[in-house]
């Protein structure tokens, strides 16, 4: 399996961003945020990112805002399970919050774990995610994922 790794410029947030205020891309935090977001730039946050209610509006909006990945040093299990689902790499980094100033550029290895801060030569570590995981994201999300699941399995049907 190819390795995911995702490189980009940082926005940093703090502790307990709920759904509510991610929604409309960050709107409740910062409602000029949607405005000064580029297409490759990564979300950093503190702990308890995504808390609160599952749905999809809110990650699909950072998604459809640009955003490419998601460090964060706890993000709530269903929402992380929410943003692999539509294709939004996202680990959990305890002491990311420490590692960056907003505007660095960093590298997040969702193979490895890795997380180096590319200004300041420091690295980080989190959660690998786990094989499931990267297959799925690597094909754009669970709906892509199953598509070509399904497609493989009906082409060895044929055969």
């Amino acid at each position: 399996m190819a390795p995911l790794v995702v490189r980009g410029r940082i926005w940093k947030f703090g502790d307990s961003i709920d759904n509510g205020n991610i929604d409309g891309v960050m709107e409740g935090v910062d409602p000029e945020f949607k405005n000064k977001v580029a297409p490759g730039d990564i979300l950093v946050a503190g702990k308890f990112f995504g808390m609160g209610a599952s749905d999809e509006h809110a990650p699909r909006f950072l998604k459809q805002a640009g955003i490419a990945a998601i460090g964060a040093e706890s993000i709530s299990n269903i929402y992380q399970r929410t943003l692999v689902n539509i294709g939004l790499p996202a680990m959990e980094c305890p002491g990311i919050s420490r590692l960056v100033e907003e505007g660095d550029e960093i590298e997040i290895d969702f193979t490895s774990g890795k997380v180096p801060n590319l200004r300041s030569g420091q690295i980080g570590s989190g959660d690998k995610l786990p094989e499931i995981a990267l297959r799925i994201l690597q094909q754009g999300g669970l709906i892509p994922y199953l598509k070509g699941q399904f497609a493989s399995k009906e082409t060895r049907s044929q055969v």
